[in-house]
Parts: structure tokens; C-alpha cells; sequence
């Protein structure tokens, strides 16, 4: 009997894998349920029920590289950050609200379940996210929402999309962190700094118009060939630098899609990207054992629970603070309770460097599989749902509810009322005010995998003892973190004023010395600074750096107070004045 050739093995593996993925997704597409489902069960009863050759193992895994490689270039290519700059206000106030939110709940979540920081950080970013694919497959079907509101809700994911390849960013080397020495850590860290710094600056600007000049020379097969050699080149690169092959593909589908040949890139790409897919999303459900989701089913409820109900109220807080309308707020947040593509991604690449167990892994994967399930049932009753809450939900939650409303109108009432240019810049400001809640979480996150590293090599190569350095340290993240909070607070006192402004509109009595007029932006941030740095560990083991941080933070709180009474006392004067020079 003659052996088996490298070939046949191939070629019977492939045969094996897609032929049973095709299967499993037209027989779950009659339960009106997404292909994506079809392959990761494909992926799961060929890992526990079919013996495969030898040699599988290796096929599956450069496969699936090679599908995360186009399914993120084809998310990368789907972001139209011209669009985003000009439709995206609305929905970016929305994805502001709903991110950080999801990714707070999920750090408290994994925290509560005994997880440490990488992993907590690791369940957070899982959970930032929703499915475009599956939800806009479900709300076309469901005709719940028009087109309008559908296409809010995609740049909404889109936004989620960009900040999960953020996140990603960070968490690899946090990943790769303890099992590397300070100084390979330090690198690592500066070197994806510079990588994803030239992508976003220079890359973003250069790189689409080489791609236009060539267009311009050649034709639609040989661009977009010369598009995919990009896409690898810059996944290597980012691979090379210390992050995933997924961070560079995505970025490369971002310049592309800057570029005029776009759309002949897109449909060239196609289908190679449905076949690479589908193996990406087979591997991640050949890594699942039957006996696991068996065993898990209470963790994957709970983390399916954890994930609709944080999701249902985040998306809602974001429409209310955009000023939506409550119909599709609610129908919204009920459209988005299903676990995005970078769920799979994260996990996955979570369990490769032994962040995530086998057992935490299958059950995300299955909370993700349950969440596609239920998302069909939960948008078809979304209205039904929606009536009932009104009828019974207590009075005076409606109360609080219609009060804090309020507020939230008579700025909006201000907003309406003011100056183009004050418009303008409020709608900049509230762009800004997410990209210093990021820059913020990056900052802080450098510096909580700082600490041990920076403090170890300055003691190694410049002398004193670590706790010194590591209180030097501690101060150069607070002046460092104090421009960005001062910025922030800045935003808030701008909202302050708005409020009182739309409440001088309908006429609402106010106070002698309005909030805004008081509201140092210096005090507010420096003490907004204090609270991060002191919520964040940084490893110095006396508690008296805690009580000055606190000092200060009562002082500057005391320095505010007294900062508004004299506001007041001082209005009060000048009433008196004027009202004795009117005598």
C-alpha cells in the first residue's frame, strides 16, 4: 500500500473542512441563523467527531492566519473615515457612551470572577463589541428599523471596530509581558508605539495616494495584487514589531479603502476572503470541546448575560445622551446584543499565549454562538418589550428619569440656541472628549506595565532603591496625565454652559452665579488626575503616597467650593451696587 503524498493530504483536509462547513451553514441558514454560526460548528464537530490526518493541525493553523489576515482587511476596508467625519456625529456620540461602558463592565465583571488584570482587560475588550455582519443580516430581515437608523448603528460598530484593533494593540504586549525581561518589554512597548504612530499619521496619508498613482497606470487585476502584496507586508510588519498579523491587515484595509480602486479591490478580494473565513472561524471551533461547552453551560449563560444586559443598557445610555429618540434606542440596544468577529479574535489569540483557559475560551466562544441564537427573538420582540417596560416601570423612576431628561435637554435647548461657530466647536469637543478618554486609558495602561520594568532597570543602572524611582515614576504619570483631564474638564465646563444657556431660553430661574462660571478647568482635571492615578496599582507599598494624593484632592475639591462661594459673594456685591446707584 503506497503512502499517502503531502498533497492528498491537503487536499482531502480541505475537502473535509469545507464541505462540512458548506453543510452546517445552509442547514442552520433554514433556523434563520448566520453562516458565521454554521462554520464554528463545523469547527466543532470536526475537532470531536471526525478523525482528520496527520498534519491537520498545521494546514488549519496557516489557514486560519491567512482568513484573521482578510477578515480584518475587509473590515479595514469597509471604514470610510471621510464618511465618519461627516455622517458620524450623531452615532460617535452614541459609541463615546456605549465603549467605555462595556469595556468598565466587562474589567468589573472579570475582575468579580476572580480573573487577573490581563484577563479582566482581555473579557473587557471581548465584550466592546457587536457583530455587523449578524446584525444587519437580522435587522433587514426583521424591517424594525429603516435604512437611516440601520446605517447610525453601522458606523456605531465601525467605531467599535477601531477601538477593539486599539485595544488589541494594548493587550498583546500585556500578553507577551510575563514571560519577557524589562528591557525586551520597553521595546516592545516603543516599538508598537512608532508602528502604530507611522500607520496612522503617515500611513494613512501616503499610502492611498501611492495606490491612486498606480491605478492610474495599470489595471483593475494589478492593483488589486498589488493591494493584497500590501496587505501582507504590513502584517508582517506589525507582526514583526510585536503585535498581531490582524492589526496590520486591518490597517491596510483602512488606506485601501481611502483609495479610488476600493471597490474593485472589494470584489476582487471576495472570495478568497469568504474561503479564508470560513477556515478562521473553523479553527476557533476546532479549538472548543464538546465536553467543555457541556461542562461550562452556567459560564457561558452567565457570560451571555453579562454581555445583553451590559450592552442593552450601554447602548441605550448612549442614545439618551445623543438625544435619541427612545423607540430606537431600545430596538438599537436589543440589534447589537450579539458578540462581535474580534470576540473570536481576542479569545483566541488570549488563549494562544495561555492568558484564557480551555474552559474560559469555550465559553466565550459558546456565549457568542447563544448570543447569534437569541439576537433574532430579542430584535422581533424589541417593540412588545418596549411597552411593557413602560407600563411597569415604578413612578418614580419616571420621575428621576424625566429630571435628569431635563438637564440633558436644556443643554441640548443651548446648543440649538447658540452660534454656528459654538456649535462647531461643541461637536469638535465632544469628538475630542473620546479620544482623551482613550489616550487617557492609554496612558494609564503604559504606565500600570511600566512600573515594575522602568523601576527595575533605572535601580539596575542608575542606583537608589525602587520604591524611589517608582514614586518618581508615579509623579512624572501624574503631569503627563494632567494635560489630557484639564482638556476633559474644559469639555465639561462647556456643557455646564450650555446647560444654563437652554435653561435661560424657556426661562427657568437660576442661580446668582452660574456653575460654569466657577468651574475651574486646572482644579477639576488636576483632581480628576489624583482619582486615576490613585485607583491605578503602581506597586509602592507604603500607603502614604495614597493619603498626600487624597490631601491634594480634598484641597483642590476645598479650593473649588471656596472658589463659588466668592463667585457668589461677589455677584452679590455688584447687585448691591447697582441696585443703590438705580436709587
Amino acid at each position: 500500500m503506497r503512502d499517502t503524498t503531502e498533497e492528498e493530504v491537503l487536499i482531502s483536509i480541505m475537502a473535509i473542512l469545507i464541505v462540512l462547513a458548506a453543510f452546517a451553514s445552509i442547514v442552520l441558514s433554514k433556523l434563520k441563523l448566520p453562516s458565521l454560526v454554521g462554520f464554528l460548528v463545523a469547527g466543532i464537530i470536526i475537532a470531536n467527531y471526525i478523525e482528520l490526518p496527520e498534519g491537520t493541525e498545521d494546514v488549519v493553523s496557516i489557514f486560519s492566519n491567512l482568513g484573521l489576515i482578510m477578515l480584518m482587511f475587509a473590515i479595514g476596508t469597509e471604514i470610510d473615515i471621510y464618511k465618519l467625519k461627516i455622517q458620524g456625529k450623531f452615532a460617535i456620540s452614541i459609541a463615546i457612551v456605549q465603549i467605555p461602558v462595556m469595556i468598565f463592565a466587562g474589567i468589573l465583571a472579570g475582575s468579580m470572577m476572580g480573573f487577573n488584570t490581563v484577563q479582566s482587560l482581555s473579557f473587557g475588550a471581548i465584550l466592546a463589541g457587536a457583530s455587523t455582519a449578524v446584525v444587519l443580516a437580522v435587522l433587514k430581515s426583521s424591517n424594525v428599523l429603516d435604512q437611516e437608523k440601520m446605517d447610525i448603528l453601522v458606523i456605531v460598530m465601525i467605531i467599535e471596530d477601531i477601538s477593539q484593533v486599539i485595544l488589541i494593540s494594548i493587550l498583546t504586549p500585556m500578553m507577551q509581558g510575563e514571560d519577557m525581561s524589562s528591557d525586551s518589554l520597553i521595546t516592545l512597548i516603543i516599538s508598537i508605539v512608532l508602528f502604530m504612530v507611522a500607520c496612522f499619521t503617515l500611513g494613512l496619508k501616503i499610502i492611498p495616494r501611492i495606490i491612486d498613482w498606480f491605478y492610474e497606470r495599470s489595471n483593475d487585476e494589478l492593483i488589486s495584487l498589488l493591494c493584497i502584496g500590501l496587505l501582507f507586508v504590513f502584517a508582517l510588519l506589525a507582526n514583526t514589531v510585536g503585535l498581531s498579523v490582524a492589526i496590520g491587515a486591518f490597517l491596510t484595509g483602512v488606506m485601501v479603502g481611502m483609495s479610488r480602486p476600493k471597490h474593485v479591490v472589494e470584489h476582487f478580494v471576495d472570495p478568497l476572503k469568504t474561503l479564508f473565513m470560513a477556515m478562521f472561524f473553523i479553527s476557533v471551533g476546532m479549538e472548543v470541546s464538546v465536553e467543555s461547552l457541556a461542562e461550562n453551560v452556567p459560564t457561558i449563560l452567565l457570560f451571555y448575560g453579562i454581555f445583553a444586559v451590559c450592552m442593552f443598557i450601554a447602548v441605550n445610555i448612549g442614545y439618551w445622551v445623543a438625544n435619541g429618540d427612545k423607540r430606537t434606542g431600545w430596538v438599537s440596544a436589543f440589534s447589537m446584543c450579539t458578540m462581535g468577529e474580534f470576540a473570536f479574535i481576542i479569545s483566541k489569540q488570549a488563549l494562544d499565549y495561555h492568558v484564557f483557559e480551555q474552559s474560559v475560551y469555550s465559553s466565550v466562544v459558546g456565549a457568542a454562538i447563544v448570543s447569534m441564537i437569541m439576537l433574532p427573538f430579542l430584535v422581533r420582540s424589541s417593540d412588545k418589550t418596549l411597552a411593557a417596560a413602560g407600563k411597569i416601570c415604578p413612578g418614580f423612576l419616571k420621575r428621576i428619569g424625566g429630571a435628569i431628561s431635563k438637564q440633558r435637554d436644556h443643554a441640548y435647548r443651548g446648543f440649538a440656541a447658540a452660534s454656528y461657530k459654538t456649535k462647531d466647536r461643541f461637536s469638535k469637543a465632544i469628538t475630542n472628549s473620546a479620544f482623551l478618554v482613550a489616550l487617557i486609558v492609554l496612558i494609564e495602561v503604559f504606565f500600570f506595565y511600566a512600573y515594575d520594568p522602568l523601576s527595575d532597570w533605572l535601580t539596575t543602572n542608575y542606583g537608589y532603591d525602587e520604591q524611589t524611582w517608582r514614586i518618581g515614576i508615579l509623579v512624572v504619570n501624574i503631569l503627563i496625565l494632567l494635560e489630557p483631564c484639564r482638556r476633559l474638564s474644559k469639555i465639561m465646563r462647556f456643557t455646564l454652559y450650555l446647560v444654563e444657556k437652554g435653561k435661560k431660553q424657556i426661562g427657568v430661574k437660576q442661580d446668582k452665579v452660574a456653575a460654569y462660571e466657577s468651574f475651574s478647568s486646572l482644579a477639576f482635571g488636576a483632581a480628576m488626575t489624583l482619582v486615576i492615578v490613585i485607583l491605578v496599582p503602581n506597586g509602592i507599598d507604603s500607603l502614604l503616597h495614597v493619603v498626600i494624593l487624597l490631601a491634594l484632592f480634598i484641597v483642590i475639591s476645598i479650593i473649588q467650593s471656596l472658589m463659588f462661594r466668592r463667585g457668589r459673594k461677589s455677584k452679590d456685591k455688584d447687585e448691591t451696587v447697582e441696585g443703590g446707584s438705580q436709587i
